[in-house]
């Protein structure tokens, strides 16, 4: 009888031993799940360098802010596509492939997909929204002008490429330097980051032994709506975030980066000889 209650006792113990242990595991879950859903954002703000934001961008530590550097930049690319008073295609295009570069860096980081599905949702909703809501620059900047001179200068950089893809009209120009100005940029570093974009030469500065109308694939007989086509497919192809959306690796969207360069060189250099 002492060892069947013997027994029994172990038995019980082992049992015990075995519910501490699987509600041991479901409580390191449930915080696992908990501290994911506060951290899965990961704050943006403190983030070393533009890329780095975006990797980062998986947390509910931006709760502390209105917006989230992200959401911010998907805001201000939604304002500087209707500044000149339409959004183009090409300009719906890159803002959803801006979106879709930070949703996969939320899956590199294995954020669920449900956090994923509704991040999705609210980028693209905010877009629709910021092109035509009567918030300013300002508004869409507080997030940003706190955070560090290396994300500042990603993001505006940013900004002006995705300007260049329709032309930089007098109002595009003009809401790029509020935006500038927002994010502490003085009028000198804003001509130089927006020079910097469109090839890095001053006005006419074009090389001689160039012809920017090869460099675009186009000829000097070819009506100005073509080569502007050409400039935007071009434009499209060579795009950080286009090429981040491929998977293309860092060596291979700077090349692209720098290819840009030329190419809007080429076309200002066209649209300065055709007195446009």
């Amino acid at each position: 009888m002492a060892r069947f209650f013997k027994f029994i006792l172990v038995a019980l113990l082992a049992f015990l031993l075995l519910i501490l242990g699987v509600f041991k595991l479901l409580f390191r879950f449930i915080r696992g799940m908990v501290d994911l859903g506060r951290n899965a954002y990961g704050s943006v703000k403190n983030s070393d360098g533009f890329a780095q934001a975006y990797q980062n961008f998986a947390s509910n530590e931006y709760s502390k802010s209105r917006l989230s550097i992200p959401e911010e930049v998907i805001a201000l690319m939604a304002k500087v596509a209707k500044s000149d008073g339409q959004v183009s295609k090409i300009e719906v295009e890159f803002m959803s492939d801006t979106i879709k570069s930070m949703l996969n860096g939320m899956r590199q980081a294995r954020v669920p997909s449900i956090l994923i599905d509704s991040t999705k949702r609210k980028l693209f909703s905010l877009a629709n929204k910021a092109k035509d809501d009567q918030q300013s620059v300002q508004y869409y900047c507080q997030s940003l002008s706190q955070s560090n001179e290396q994300v500042r200068t990603g993001v505006f950089f940013q900004l002006i490429t995705f300007a260049t893809l329709d032309g930089l009209s007098d109002s595009t120009r003009e809401i790029l330097n509020e935006i500038g100005r927002v994010l502490l940029f003085d009028e000198a570093q804003v001509a130089n980051m927006i020079n910097q974009v469109l090839g890095g030469e001053k006005p006419g500065a074009y090389p001689s032994d160039k012809d920017p109308y090869k460099e675009l694939g186009c000829s000097e007989t070819d009506e100005f709506v073509v080569i502007k086509k050409s400039y935007r497919k071009l434009v499209k192809r060579h795009h950080p975030d286009y090429m981040h959306g491929q998977g293309m690796d860092d060596d291979e969207i700077r090349q692209g980066t720098e290819k840009m360069q030329e190419i809007n060189a080429a076309f200002e250099e066209i649209k300065r000889r055709r007195a446009l």
